[in-house]
């Protein structure tokens, strides 16, 4: 029932800014599989994974790569929460000198992996925009997340075109986003806009703990979304952060999965379990089985 007020909260809200509201979804199963796997037999090709380093921000990502090898991900979404190596204790960005940059790059190169994702990285002002597109240009990142002020997303906009990247608005819960109310689904659309080159990368884990419908979530911004941080939670609707392995909490995420897969998603499923943070490997293992299987 607190479900059905907060989401007609937000329907209102929308209204008064003029954005439209797609409606509350409903969504089955998919269906379970074993091995090979559901998505195998299914005929659909199999999903892109990786893991939001901040999952590892407590080791160096030079020393978390292995981590991610011996659970066959290959895919990383960089972060500035992250330092590069013992040997260099600066924290992945702007920040990293010339040669810095070609050690973190050559690191990526002879382990097989790619940066599929750099963020959340706000710039604050264009300047600090200027700095982040560079970087990302420099190392070849292809999607910058951020969380920056509506009023600077057009800049965000040009930026992009200009360097060959495109801008994903990420959310956090709503107790971390007062100013922007990015974990409002409609208000992140109609941030978008006519943009074209932002697009949205959506955290149904975050939205959960703001009691916002995954589904619904989803749905709001169908066209939109390009990557995507995914969660399950242990308890809907609760602000603590709770995360637990994919399948394990009250999330619906063969549902989830069913919406993004007939909306035509083909981005990257960053997995991010921002808990255990001395031993999240099991974790993320059953994660990656998760999405490979479902």
């Amino acid at each position: 029932m607190a479900v059905r007020y907060f989401l007609a909260f937000l329907t209102a809200a929308a209204l008064v800014c003029g954005c439209a509201n797609t409606g509350a979804s409903a969504s089955g199963s998919a269906a379970n599989g074993a091995a090979p796997s559901a998505k195998a037999t299914s005929g659909q090709k199999p999903r892109k994974i990786g893991v939001q380093m901040y999952t590892f921000h407590k080791y160096t990502l030079e020393d978390s790569i292995p981590l991610l090898k011996s659970v066959g991900v290959d895919a990383m979404g960089l972060t500035r929460g992250q330092k590069l190596s013992a040997k260099c204790q600066k924290n992945i960005g702007p920040d990293l000198n010339k040669q810095e940059r070609a050690y973190l790059k050559e690191l990526l190169k002879k382990n097989g992996m790619k940066a599929v994702s750099y963020g959340v990285a706000n710039g604050g002002d264009e300047k600090g925009i200027d700095a982040i597109a560079e970087f990302v240009k420099d190392v070849g990142i292809p999607i910058v997340l951020t969380e920056d002020k509506p009023k600077l997303i057009p800049y965000w906009d040009k930026v992009a075109e200009k360097n060959g990247f495109i801008v994903c608005i990420h959310n956090h819960d709503s107790t971390h986003m007062k100013a922007n109310r990015y974990f409002n689904p409609l208000v992140v659309k109609k941030t978008i806009g006519k943009c074209k080159n932002v697009f949205a990368c959506p955290d149904n884990g975050h939205w959960s703990r703001s009691a916002v419908d995954g589904k619904w979530g989803y749905k709001t911004l169908a066209g939109k979304i390009r990557i995507v941080h995914f969660k399950d939670q242990k308890e809907f609707g609760n602000l603590k952060n709770q995360p637990v392995p994919f399948g394990e909490g009250e999330l619906d995420c063969k549902g989830l999965l069913e919406i993004l897969d007939s909306q035509g998603f083909d981005g990257y499923f960053l997995i991010e379990h921002e808990t255990d943070w001395d031993n999240n490997l099991p974790a993320v293992k059953k994660c990656v089985d998760f999405l490979k299987n479902n």
